[in-house]
């Protein structure tokens, strides 16, 4: 069966989640750095956003989480989008799948307060056939159910169908549904563009 689809994840694979970078860009010392990577990125709570927590909830949980730093948390809140920068390979990527034929989706783990404050960043995607967010659907990958409704959603055959995330967890997800995956690497993708 002739593979005409393409999945792509979002983060780590068509754009750039660096969260380290962006939180040194504050120049915090180290005691408030670690407290902040520890109550906003490195937290549970990080992850609950991108199962559909609601954004003011997420806030207070991640606060919660180091009392005392609620200004500083507040401060890396109001910049959040800056952990998320497109990668220049992007539209060429997007480019070399759409040239073949390819209809192209995403499925990512993605929390609503970054969605909104990274639209820009992500424009890209207004050009794609469809795709899903997990905060929208209120469950994760590898949760074999989100994969479920992309493909129910868009009529999508598992088998003619590529997916592409940076996680083994979520490709081996997605394999057991019958969906070639593939975890992307700068190998992978020079294989790719050649």
């Amino acid at each position: 069966m002739k593979r005409n689809i393409v999945i792509f994840d979002l983060g780590n694979v068509l754009v750039r989640y660096d969260w380290e970078t962006f939180l040194s860009s504050f120049q915090f010392d180290e005691t408030t750095y670690q407290a902040m990577a520890n109550a906003i990125f490195l937290s549970d709570v990080w992850q609950q956003g991108d199962a559909g927590l609601p954004p003011e909830e997420k806030l207070r949980l991640h606060m919660k989480e180091a009392p005392g730093y609620e200004n500083e948390i507040r401060m890396v809140y109001e910049k959040l989008g800056g952990c998320i920068t497109k990668y220049e390979y992007t539209d060429q990527l997007i480019q070399f799948f759409r040239e073949k034929g390819y209809r192209i989706y995403y499925l990512s783990n993605y929390s609503e307060d970054l969605y909104y404050k990274t639209k820009e960043e992500l424009s890209f995607i207004e050009t794609f056939d469809g795709g899903v967010f997990s905060y929208i659907e209120k469950c994760i990958k590898p949760d074999k159910k989100i994969y479920q409704i992309l493909l129910e959603r868009y009529g999508i055959i598992p088998e003619q169908a590529l997916f592409l995330d940076d996680r083994e967890e979520n490709i081996k997800a997605a394999r057991e549904l019958g969906i070639q995956g593939e975890v992307f690497t700068e190998e992978l993708l020079n294989k790719i563009l050649g």
